[in-house]
């Protein structure tokens, strides 16, 4: 009578061990998920970041005197674009579009200094200065993008995409000149 009595409680335990096991797996993954944050969210802020110090050095490129003082603009450029294209990929090219205004300030940007150090012209610190009100339309729109849920806004994407779009027809023009 014994051993029956041992045998139905070994059962028994093993019973509720295959019971519980799932469900303390299932409880560990469900709670795990909530602790965890969106990581398109993390990836938007790290982009913002960039877009901020980018706006900034721009702000500052469009006070420079000669070509030198480009080269901190060059790689805000670079870090800003490699962010943004990240977080379009992360997101979608149907929610986020492409910042195609950053290249073709990168090409401005080198086509000034090709020629090695010297002043900048008039009209070079003019279309500096205008790409620096443009872009700063740009950055505002940026900054509401997304949620603090993590989903993007689909007026303040628009509005990113056309400012974008006057700084690249702007930046198109002087370097079709």
């Amino acid at each position: 009578m014994r051993s029956r009595i041992k045998s139905k409680l070994i059962l028994f335990v093993l019973a509720a061990g295959l019971v519980a096991w799932p469900l303390t797996s299932l409880y560990g993954y469900v709670t795990k998920g909530a602790d965890k944050p969106d990581a398109e969210r993390l990836l938007f802020q790290v982009s913002l970041f960039q877009i901020e110090l980018l706006n900034r050095f721009l702000q500052d490129a469009a006070r420079s005197a000669d070509t030198r003082e480009l080269d901190s603009l060059k790689q805000a450029l670079y870090t800003a674009s490699y962010t943004h294209e990240r977080l379009v990929l992360a997101e979608g090219s149907e929610k986020l579009h492409t910042l195609g205004s950053l290249p073709q300030l990168m090409q401005y940007i080198l086509r000034l200094q090709i020629g090695g150090e010297r002043a900048l012209k008039a009209d070079e610190q003019g279309v500096l200065q205008e790409s620096a009100k443009l872009y700063a339309q740009l950055y505002e729109a940026y900054g509401k993008l997304m949620t603090s849920s993590g989903s993007v806004v689909t007026s303040q994407s628009e509005a990113v995409s056309k400012n974008d779009e006057a700084l690249r027809e702007l930046l198109e023009k002087k370097l079709l000149q």
